[in-house]
């Protein structure tokens, strides 16, 4: 049997986290969750995290609240894509399922200090891990990776320049970027790849049991929103279960741009090396240039295989009927 992952997901759910959770759930090891104000605020994002892992049935899996707000500004969520409660039109019954009493960075802290073989999963701001950075600076050398999904190496969606998890928080984004972590980024350039459909939401309507019923609200709210659906946390996680869904990542050096007029929130992407010849690829696949940069700290996914993940992500909600 093939070895699964252990991660620690760190999640503002958010109709596509839980899309996310629903995959790590089957396919990873999850040892903790912690949440962060971002999609919504925080009591709903907790709340939503607490019903999902109770509706799969893994209430063993710990939740912990963190913070509610950015480090220096107020509190921007994306209510308009993912509703008021963070999860569409759907209406929950209070989960019977409660975070834990200790505050989300204490957690993370202790999880990573104590432990060598566990990945560190962001699908929201990056608040909590920052400031958990802040109070324990050996943070740097004890978590191995962390899986990102933020940012992009081309434009943004709640700007121009900026993605909204980046958006959200950039101070905090910007201490994660220069910890010298090792970070793979499943921005937006890569997540736009993914374009779910009508015709999604009734392969999951007919699998006719809870969880599937519950995506197929999720996913119709989204379809139906009049925005391309791309269910990005969900494709950024199944980078960690099926690898070959990323074609292609390439390494670069990015900033995190934190005082820019337009382009606060901007991940600077240095992909001046990938650039060749062809005016109809923006970004090549090799160097053409080689360009003395700062230090690699990321590895950014290109490509996503669409047809892979649609598989992987319906096999697994339908697994949870069997």
């Amino acid at each position: 049997m093939k070895k699964r992952n252990k991660v620690f997901i760190d999640c503002d759910p958010g109709i596509d986290d839980c899309f996310a959770l629903l995959l790590a759930m089957k396919h990873l090891e999850v040892v903790g969750i912690s949440t962060v104000g971002g999609n919504t605020g925080l009591f709903n994002t907790t709340r939503n995290a607490c019903y999902v892992v109770e509706l799969a049935k893994r209430t063993d899996i710990p939740i912990y609240a963190g913070y509610d707000k950015p480090m220096f500004t107020k509190l921007e969520t994306a209510e308009e894509v993912h509703g008021i409660s963070g999860l569409g039109a759907v209406e929950i019954r209070e989960p019977n399922k409660k975070p834990e009493k200790e505050h989300a960075i204490d957690v993370i802290i202790d999880t990573f200090m104590k432990q060598d073989d566990i990945l560190l999963v962001t699908l929201g701001p990056l608040t909590n891990v920052a400031q958990a950075i802040l109070k324990e600076p050996r943070l740097k050398k004890r978590i191995p990776q962390i899986l990102c999904m933020g940012g992009s190496v081309t434009a943004g969606n709640y700007s121009p320049c900026a993605e909204f998890n980046i958006y959200a928080d950039p101070e905090a984004a910007k201490i994660v970027f220069d910890s010298g972590i090792v970070i793979k980024m499943a921005g937006l350039n890569f997540t736009r790849q993914n374009s779910m459909i009508p015709k999604d939401v009734t392969i999951l309507k007919n699998m006719n049991h809870d969880i599937a019923q519950f995506a197929a609200q999720l996913l119709s709210f989204s379809v139906n929103s009049d925005r391309q659906s791309e269910l990005c946390d969900a494709c950024a996680i199944s980078w960690l279960i099926d690898p070959n869904i990323v074609p292609c990542s390439l390494p670069m050096h990015v900033d995190i741009e934190t005082k820019g007029e337009f382009t606060r929130g901007m991940t600077v992407c240095d992909y001046r090396e990938y650039i060749g010849t062809d005016p109809k690829m923006d970004i090549g696949r090799s160097v053409f240039y080689p360009v003395s940069q700062g230090v690699r700290n990321v590895v950014a996914a290109m490509e996503f295989d669409q047809d892979r993940f649609k598989k992987l992500l319906f096999d697994t909600i339908k697994s949870y009927g069997e």
